[in-house]
């Protein structure tokens, strides 16, 4: 099974002596990070530009925009790069608004590794201190929406992970009666909830996906509630509210974390998205409606200009159709024509991401001039520029990205993917074992290290080490048993029986695990057991 994660629609701090790949690391980074060559004139299909006349302005236009992102990410200061970053091509961004973006994303907040460091320290008092004076200068002071709400996208809480869900534990334990703790638990409830029930329609949801979501859904409600019964001005729990409230059908729910969030920030950014979000037919209209909705964001867009990204919300999910590309095509360069959040602009890429690379890879770049630091744009990006032919750039690309993160063990691993994804499976191997001798709990450095034993790099026993070793240290990673399963059904090996129940047993009804459970699926109905085994 191959896990190189090409697109289908779906740190430790070391003391003393540096480790040798800690130093190939950043040997291999400072060779690449330069930047990517922005200059190459590619057509969507890796040849040369046609001579026709259109085809040569798109090329020029596409090679201008990538040169002036280039350009825009040598800038040091993070608000100076947003800033300096060019709009999407023909666009009608409003400069207000746009600017009002770049400083709330690019405003630094507590990290989970920092906020991981105090607690080893028994300082949970210092986390909660950090995060009462974020609130505090939301409320109090202008020109800050949304600051506490931010502070919890970069802490990771609204994104499920086993890492971030150690972390929080932690902090309840350390501090019970924080109640910044329990709305970071239960924020997190409801993204873990949302990605065990998948995004299918309800019909196509198994039954032990809605159990287990409304397990989670459970924990997140009763966290949430006590977070806001301690401190009702936390609006960073009020939009995991609202969605909570529609994941159970509880429109009361709903109305009621809505109009309570509204009281204490009339204008919230996060509030305001949901409200949106939940407004559409197919979740019944709610808060009134998209048309009332729109209009009611754009009226307030005075008191805080994040709201013109909320109305340009319903453009955006016109974009999400069963239709033609060239239909899409149109639906996509239509809502991308007024200012959209990063999370948008990645989920519009996605839409073009088979049909015009080259819109994907500017709409992808758009995203990470807000969010530099997100994985999949930068991902897919790349895998698109090597698509197109660009090679080196995509290397480059994410190397720079790494060379300015260098905390982040994520991008780190994703420049091993993309070495990988290029064909350079020496370098992809160098940097995988130089990612986790830096950061030795990157466990999808390890994962996917272990994939490229089982194929590319042709060295099942190391793969088999890999798997063993996840295993053992962390029996509750699923990837570990994938990379097992892998070398034993290439192999026919003993075991591979057991292993394959064992995962379809415990993790089959992850949506995240569709792709492996079909193969391990396909092996068995090729490869009957033993009667008597």
């Amino acid at each position: 099974m191959n896990h190189t994660d090409v697109r289908n629609k779906d740190a430790s701090n070391q003391k003393g002596n540096v480790p040798r790949r800690t130093v190939l690391l950043a040997t291999l980074l400072a060779v690449v990070a330069i930047p990517f060559a922005a200059s190459r004139l590619i057509t969507p299909h890796g040849g040369p530009a046609p001579g026709g006349q259109p085809q040569q302005e798109d090329s020029l236009r596409y090679a201008a925009f990538l040169d002036a992102v280039t350009k825009a990410d040598a800038t040091t200061d993070p608000l100076q790069r947003c800033l300096a970053y060019p709009d999407l091509p023909g666009s009608h961004w409003n400069t207000e608004t746009t600017r009002a973006y770049c400083e709330l994303r690019a405003r630094k907040t507590i990290r989970l590794s920092e906020i991981d460091e105090l607690l080893k320290k028994g300082r949970a008092a210092e986390v909660d201190h950090a995060f009462r004076d974020y609130l505090d200068e939301q409320l109090k002071r202008p020109g800050h929406p949304g600051l506490l709400d931010i502070a919890f996208a970069n802490a990771g809480f609204y994104k499920t992970s086993g890492e971030t869900r150690r972390v929080i534990d932690a902090w309840k334990q350390q501090d019970p009666g924080s109640a910044f703790a329990m709305a970071a638990s239960g924020v997190q409830y409801v993204d873990a909830a949302q990605a065990v029930r998948g995004d299918d329609s309800a019909a196509h949801v198994g039954e032990q996906q809605m159990t287990d979501m409304r397990r989670l859904l459970m924990l997140a409600r009763e966290d949430l509630d006590g977070a806001v019964a301690a401190v009702p001005e936390m609006t960073a729990v009020y939009g995991s509210m609202i969605h909570l409230g529609g994941l159970t059908g509880d429109r009361k729910y709903q109305q009621q974390a809505a109009a309570s969030g509204l009281r204490v920030d009339p204008y919230n950014f996060s509030i305001r998205i949901q409200m949106m979000n939940q407004a559409q037919p197919q979740w019944g209209r709610r808060f009134g409606g998209l048309a009332q909705q729109q209009e009611n964001d754009e009226a307030d867009a005075s008191h805080n200009p994040l709201l013109r990204m909320v109305a340009q919300n319903p453009q955006v999910y016109r974009a999400y159709c069963d239709c033609s590309a060239n239909e899409t095509h149109r639906r996509v360069e239509h809502a991308i024509d007024r200012n959209l959040s990063s999370g948008n602009l990645v989920n519009l890429a996605g839409s073009v991401y088979g049909t015009d690379p080259r819109m994907a890879v500017e709409i992808y770049s758009e995203a990470l001039r807000f969010d530099p630091t997100e994985v999949d744009a930068l991902r897919w990006r790349s895998q698109l520029m090597i698509k197109l032919g660009d090679k080196q750039g995509a290397i480059d690309a994410v190397a720079a990205a790494s060379s300015r993160f260098q905390e982040n063990s994520a991008i780190a691993t994703l420049v091993a993917n993309i070495y990988r994804q290029a064909g350079r499976i020496q370098e992809s191997e160098e940097t995988y074992l130089a990612v986790i001798e830096r950061y030795p709990e990157a466990l999808p450095a390890m994962s996917e290290l272990g994939d490229l034993y089982n194929h590319e790099a042709h060295q099942p026993e190391k793969a088999k080490a890999l798997a063993d070793t996840l295993i053992a240290q962390h029996p509750e990673y699923p990837e570990g048993y994938v990379v097992r399963a892998c070398y034993l059904m290439d192999h026919d090996l003993p075991g591979r029986y057991e292993t394959i129940h064992y995962f379809i047993d415990h993790y089959g009804n992850q949506p995240r695990f569709q792709k492996p459970v079909a193969q391990m699926q396909t092996y068995l109905a090729r490869h009957p057991e033993p009667k008597g085994a």
